[in-house]
């Protein structure tokens, strides 16, 4: 029971570092950075810059490393213009100190300590699957996907990819966990450099460690999630840094701005090339607009006739042809709610079925588990 209580306070400790935001604790983090280099028997850097946010860090990376070539403009554009232009100053092009180096939480001598093994090694490893889990596709993922456009699309040099640890530091959270958890359980404390890697991950957000230098970035100043833990703001970004970067998501998927801030004709919507983008586009408008509308406008066809409701007396059925939103061979069947709302009205809502089905009273009967003989049967609504 105290190993149980003991992983579930670490599993929340460290999915609250991974969906933290506010100011970075910078002397805390410079202190680990120091740690985490001298601990892997290197140098500790000369230079420590500061950037504000995971994009400006991104690029921040390659301009050290005299590798400004391989950022596009893409992802300049992402930058407010004014973080933009600070950068070319804040980081200097200084190539002969600007190797990106490889800093592993867990290095591969300590995954062979014996005391990491059996009971312990299976704790271990169940507590880092905790907090993956619990972090999700949260922030890690989204900036991962968001950062992905710095690059060009060619092949570069091998010794040209980013580290494990200082691109994505979200991705190394569980296994500090699993670190964390493993030290206060008594089976070892961790080295100088694991020490450091621990107290970064607690300070501040993330980081490039290179041979002379270092680029630390801010954490997040406002980040906003569904009752699912999944990004998600309906009218605004869902993750804003202090340079004024941001990401704009629909439960759990990246958005462009427009689509979330602004009312795009149907016809935008339906012609994104991305399909979860192009379904949560749509969901979007439908929620405002009304599906009616959202059909109409799209010029799906129907499926069938629109047929009465058998257990919602007044209202009716309706089967649309949606493959062309979601890839598949769908149907979005339209109905009315059975409950009144508050202003006197009845919301409107769709429901996905296959689309080997084809009769309006199919769907809606195929939805909640039921044959068609039993929906037409089933209790009118009053």
């Amino acid at each position: 029971m105290e190993q149980q209580a003991l992983l579930e306070s670490v599993r929340d400790e460290w999915i609250g570092h991974g969906l933290a935001v506010g100011p970075a604790d910078r002397e805390a983090a410079e202190a680990g950075v120091q740690d985490v280099y001298l601990g892997a028997g290197r140098r500790p850097p000369e230079r420590i810059i500061w950037l504000g946010s995971p994009m400006a860090g991104s690029i921040g990376a390659d301009i050290r490393a005299g590798r400004l070539q391989v950022v596009s403009r893409r992802a300049w554009r992402t930058l407010p213009e004014q973080a933009a232009d600070a950068l070319v100053d804040r980081v200097p092009d200084d190539p002969p100190e600007t190797d990106l180096i490889m800093l592993d939480p867990l290095p591969p001598g300590r995954k062979r300590d014996p005391r990491h093994r059996a009971p312990l090694d299976r704790l271990g490893r169940e507590v880092a699957t905790a907090v993956d889990t619990g972090l999700g596709k949260t922030v890690g993922q989204a900036v991962d996907q968001a950062c992905a456009t710095w690059q060009e699309a060619r092949q570069f040099p091998e010794q040209w990819a980013l580290p494990r640890l200082g691109a994505f530091p979200q991705r190394t959270l569980p296994q500090l966990a699993q670190l964390d958890f493993l030290e206060l359980l008594g089976a070892g404390e961790p080295d100088r450099h694991g020490r450091g890697l621990l107290q970064v991950a607690r300070s501040a957000g993330e980081w490039w460690p290179m041979r002379d230098s270092v680029i630390l970035t801010e954490r997040p100043t406002e980040l906003h999630r569904d009752a699912e833990g999944r990004l998600h703001h309906p009218t605004g970004p869902a993750v804003l840094y202090p340079d004024g970067w941001r990401l704009w998501a629909w439960h759990g998927v990246a958005m462009p701005r427009e689509l979330i801030e602004e009312d795009v004709p149907v016809s935008r919507a339906v012609s994104l090339r991305n399909s979860e983008q192009r379904r949560c586009a749509v969901e979007r408008l439908a929620g405002r607009a009304g599906w009616h509308r959202i059909v109409t406008e799209a010029g799906w066809p129907r499926v069938g006739r629109e047929v009465p409701d058998p257990g919602n007396p007044g209202q009716v059925l309706s089967l649309w042809c949606v493959e062309r939103l979601y890839d598949d061979h769908l149907h979005l069947l339209l109905m009315t709610n059975g409950t009144v709302e508050r202003d006197g009205t009845r919301r409107e809502f769709g429901e996905l079925v296959p689309g080997s089905i084809r009769d309006p009273i199919h769907a809606a009967a195929w939805q909640i588990g039921l044959t068609s003989a039993q929906y037409r049967q089933s209790a009118r609504r009053t």
